[in-house]
């Protein structure tokens, strides 16, 4: 009798485990899926974006939701939006990505990439690049995004947190 009492607790606590863990997975689904649906009704309501390519979030002293598309004239632009804000500039004119990739990895050869991102900090537009290096620290670095020059350089360590 006491086997059967600790195999049902223990069904009704994997079942309770499971409900938690998918309504947390869910939430997080939902609300990706929410911060996509409101940026977009940004774009249309405050851009000339026509084509979106990608949303992303840039987080510095102010957050932005970073879409990067073309405009109705076909040309490679970036937008950066909050509910209140919007700042604008053209792609065509910013050092690629890939270039930016390439410079961080030469200088950090054995980190891995974990996001890249256009950034916007007091009308300053940089590439903020985050690499995890071996030893489980994260370099956030700033290139500006029409020259390529770094900007700014700072890393966190696990312990710091």
């Amino acid at each position: 009798m006491a086997v059967r009492g600790i195999v049902v607790g223990l069904a009704v606590l994997l079942v309770v485990g499971a409900g938690f863990a998918y309504h947390l997975a869910a939430s997080v689904v939902g609300g990706r899926s929410d911060f996509a649906e409101q940026v977009m009704t940004w774009v249309q309501e405050r851009t000339t974006i026509s084509q979106v390519d990608s949303i992303d979030e840039y987080r510095g002293k102010q957050s932005y939701a970073v879409v990067l598309g073309k405009n109705k004239e076909g040309t490679p632009v970036v937008a950066w939006l909050t509910d209140k804000t919007a700042a604008f500039d053209r792609m065509d004119r910013a050092v690629p990505r890939k270039n930016v990739e390439a410079a961080a990895l030469k200088g950090f050869p054995q980190a891995t990439i974990t996001h890249i991102v256009p950034g916007l900090e007091n009308e300053q537009r940089f590439w903020e690049v985050t690499l995890k290096d071996k030893d489980g620290r994260y370099h956030y670095l700033h290139y500006d995004l029409f020259s390529g020059a770094l900007l700014a350089s700072y890393v966190l360590s696990p312990a710091s947190w």
